[in-house]
């Protein structure tokens, strides 16, 4: 049975997940971004305009600028926590009670996978993930 101390421990250890995935939600932002920068589908017309071409370009070159710096920053925070994360982990003596840790909160692995790559079951996978966050200190 998960303590309030087991689900504090598991909010500190998921930062790293969740962090990575605002990554990748930024990433493809950007992609995309990019996509309708480049991307030359405006028909042709004589009729006014409220923004010159150069200025939509501005924006979006200045929006992309944006992003990228908030990605840069969130992997320089994002590496740092992994080590941190791992600075932890690595305290465990026992090494199959760090290999599920690893495996969930720096792999970013589901119980499933957990448990079928370590030949365990999954009621026994959750054991042992109970155990080693008794082991962890935060």
């Amino acid at each position: 049975m998960l303590t309030k101390l087991h689900r504090e421990k598991i909010k500190y250890l998921s930062q790293y997940r969740y962090l990575n995935s605002e990554i990748d939600r930024n990433i493809k932002r950007l992609s995309e971004l990019r996509e309708r920068l480049f991307c030359i589908s405006q028909p042709l017309s004589d009729m006014p305009k409220t923004l010159s071409k150069e200025d939509k370009t501005a924006n979006s070159v200045a929006r992309i600028v944006d992003i990228e710096n908030e990605i840069n920053k969130d992997i320089d925070e994002l590496i740092k926590l992994r080590k941190r994360i791992e600075e932890k982990i690595n305290k465990i003596k026992d090494l199959r009670l760090k290999e599920i840790l690893k495996c969930r909160y720096l792999d970013c692995k589901s119980w499933e996978e957990i448990a079928y790559e370590n030949k365990y079951s999954w009621r026994h996978v959750f054991r042992m993930h109970e155990k080693a966050l008794d082991e962890i200190k935060i």
